[in-house]
């Protein structure tokens, strides 16, 4: 092999191989070794997120007994611009947990009554419990703006699998299993998920998000990348639970929040990775 054919075969490797790295890094799906969970890419641009005047005068229309102030902190809808992220495709089951548990000495939380079930979502776990098991498995908890865009996409959507409310397409007590008290298996409802194909992001199990709450954050808050305030009493809460008996509680644009260290038999959580990672 001459000096020229060298030269050019390992141009053909090296940059093959920084492609490959590239197509790698940015796969529509990749996996964390770490916990075995299935990642879905949300790519880079921008979405509206919050709650619009319009919708708000539609929504308000169709349920005449809320008033605007229920409502004030999802407003103003923001033009918010992400870097890309990978988010799990479903919540953090009661198995992956206890795989953290038993590499860390962590303890498993309180046993609901529904029983622990391993392809179920872990509850009873504290905003604290959430961190901990993220530093573990690498990654992190999604901020508030990365949760909902993962879950409503850029067509400011009201709920994952569209505009209009379907109590079939997730775990709640307004659907046909509303006599069944509890989480639901992971993934029990593929016709229920968000444009990029997470799961259960509606229902199930309200998940921790890395921000604390605010009310009037959006008045305020960066539209790139934003990270919520840099202190406060409460965490933010997504996407609701088996226990909303309400859609308003399953919109994607929905806030909620609770204090860090409560654990409580609805409240779960998913993890996000930076797409760099």
């Amino acid at each position: 092999m001459n000096n020229i054919t060298f030269i050019a075969l390992f141009m053909i490797l090296t940059c093959g191989c920084g492609a490959i790295w590239a197509v790698d890094a940015l796969a529509a799906t990749k996996s964390n070794p770490k916990d075995g969970a299935d990642m879905v890419l949300i790519p880079a641009g921008k979405f509206l997120m919050g709650t619009s005047e319009k919708q708000l005068a539609a929504w308000l229309k169709a349920n005449p007994n809320y008033n605007r102030d229920m409502f004030a902190n999802e407003m103003p809808q923001r033009n918010v611009d992400l870097d890309a992220f990978y988010m799990y495709k479903t919540e953090v089951t009661v198995a992956q947990y206890r795989k953290f548990c038993d590499a860390t000495n962590h303890k498993m939380p309180l046993e609901p009554a529904w029983k622990w079930q391993d392809n179920h979502p872990i509850v009873n776990v504290s905003w604290n419990d959430a961190k901990a098991y993220a530093d573990w498995a690498g990654v992190m908890l999604p901020t508030e703006a990365q949760w909902e865009k993962a879950a409503r996409g850029t067509d400011a959507r009201a709920y994952p699998w569209g505009p209009i409310w379907d109590a079939s397409k997730c775990k709640n007590p307004l659907g046909s299993d509303s006599a069944e008290k509890g989480t639901a298996p992971v993934g029990s409802y593929p016709a229920g998920s968000s444009p990029y194909g997470v799961m259960d992001m509606a229902g199930n199990a309200w998940e921790w998000c890395a921000d604390w709450y605010s009310d009037g954050y959006y008045k305020i808050g960066s539209i790139k990348n934003p990270t919520g305030p840099i202190a406060g009493s409460f965490r933010v809460l997504r996407g609701g639970s088996w226990r909303s008996d309400n859609s308003r509680y399953l919109r994607a644009v929905d806030r909620g929040f609770c204090g860090p260290v409560l654990r409580i038999s609805y409240i779960g959580f998913r993890c996000a990775m930076a797409a760099g990672q």
